[in-house]
């Protein structure tokens, strides 16, 4: 629960979703940080890169949905490049 007593709702399944949409397994990450640390639009993020993927892991839907990074990203691929697992 989160301090304004929103109840967030988990998505078990939501790691298998984004697997059969688009082949990323979100479950390999191991939140190293190197994707936050290199992506060149994070200070402008209300939620880093590596907590996107952590949110995604533990199936957080409504704080995914609530949050303004994915429309941020400028698909630059550093992440994916920094990335020891292979995570997209």
């Amino acid at each position: 629960m989160r301090s304004d007593n929103h109840v967030q709702h988990a998505s078990p399944a939501l790691a298998d979703r984004v697997l059969e949409k688009t082949g990323v397994e979100v479950d390999r990450c191991y939140q190293c940080g190197k994707c936050s640390a290199g992506c060149p639009v994070a200070f402008a993020m209300d939620m880093l890169p590596s907590q996107v993927i952590r949110y995604a892991q533990l199936g957080l839907v409504d704080r995914l949905t609530e949050s303004k990074t994915i429309w941020l990203c400028a698909a630059c691929q550093t992440c994916y490049t920094r990335c020891p697992k292979g995570v997209d």
